[in-house]
């Protein structure tokens, strides 16, 4: 195929098990904060056969979205599909919540896709058939205490999605949301569940 997809959130977890899975047949620009870790999938990629270029980039600073962009068309010459992986999940019940905490979750997961998506935009009307896949949570429709700020960074990200449809309707670009449950990945910490209970990334 040698369509030329962006992963954010690359380095672990579901973004790490997205590139795996799309190592043979496609040009992956695989972004995400830590250097070694992405450096091991790109490498992962490559071993199977496919073709990565890794790029370290923090999302979650408003200018670094258009720069990442720039950045794949200059390496690849286009974009085909942007998966808007990367996220923060971080717990707190409401008298623990801060100004920090919710900006940090709602610049990562709602700022960055999509600053991100708008940057892709053109380039993916400019292909034969461009797709934005947005990774959401079973939390967006779930109650669980002390989840209140990341379920509703990520029903945000599900109502922009149905909003950016629309807005795409009967062009050649579509949207789509994964919306995952619990799943193994490192972002649990000492949290982790039952792991008899989790999808695998």
């Amino acid at each position: 195929m040698n369509r030329v997809v962006i992963i954010t959130g690359a380095s672990s977890g579901i973004g790490a098990a997205t590139a795996r899975a799309l190592a043979e047949g496609y040009r992956l620009a695989l972004v995400g904060r830590s250097k070694e870790r992405l450096g091991e999938v790109v490498q992962q990629v490559v071993a199977a056969g496919g073709q990565a270029h890794g790029i370290v980039a923090d999302l979650s600073d408003a200018g670094v979205p258009i720069r990442v962009v720039d950045q794949v068309v200059e390496r690849f010459g286009g974009i085909d599909a942007v998966v808007n992986n990367a996220g923060i999940f971080e717990t707190g019940a409401i008298g623990s919540v801060t100004p920090d905490h919710l900006d940090r979750l709602w610049r990562t997961n709602v700022q960055a896709p999509v600053l991100l998506t708008q940057a892709a935009l053109p380039h993916l009307r400019g292909r034969r058939g461009g797709c934005i896949v947005n990774i959401s949570s079973h939390a967006a429709r779930a109650a669980f205490s002390g989840n209140g700020i990341y379920a509703a960074t990520k029903a945000a990200l599900e109502a922009w999605s149905r909003c950016l449809r629309e807005e795409l309707r009967g062009t050649n670009v579509r949207v789509g949301v994964v919306s995952p449950g619990a799943t193994d990945t490192p972002c649990w910490g000492e949290r982790r569940p039952d792991p008899a209970r989790m999808c695998r990334a």
